[in-house]
């Protein structure tokens, strides 16, 4: 790796639009409509990131958090690992981390109210 130029492992969405697709409950969970944060990108990891945070201090109806609670402690954990497999530029763990992401976030999306 030069001293200017750097070579990085990482993982990203490459379209937003997926993720509000992919999982709307969550992506609404993420950021309510009537938010007026403004958030420049909301990919996979990013609404992962808000959703763990959310959890812990967002006005979420008691049984929405009861029901995400174990998915999003999970979901951290994998979070914090994914982080770790890029940082030792290892994207065979990396991709079987991401698929686990995705996989933990699509069982959260299922057992979401549906309103």
């Amino acid at each position: 790796m030069g001293k200017v130029l750097q070579v990085r492992v990482w993982a990203t969405t490459y379209n937003d639009d997926d993720v509000l697709r992919e999982w709307p409950r969550l992506h609404k969970l993420a950021w309510p409509v009537e938010s007026p944060v403004y958030v420049a990108k909301q990919g996979v990891l990013e609404m992962v990131d808000t959703l763990v945070d959310a959890h812990r201090f967002a006005d979420w109806p008691e049984d929405v958090r009861e029901l995400t609670g174990e998915g999003l402690r999970q979901l951290a954990a994998v979070r914090v690992q994914l982080d770790a497999a890029l940082a030792d530029w290892d994207p065979k763990a990396a991709n079987r981390l991401t698929d686990q992401i995705e996989d933990l976030l699509t069982g959260i999306e299922k057992v979401l109210p549906k309103a």
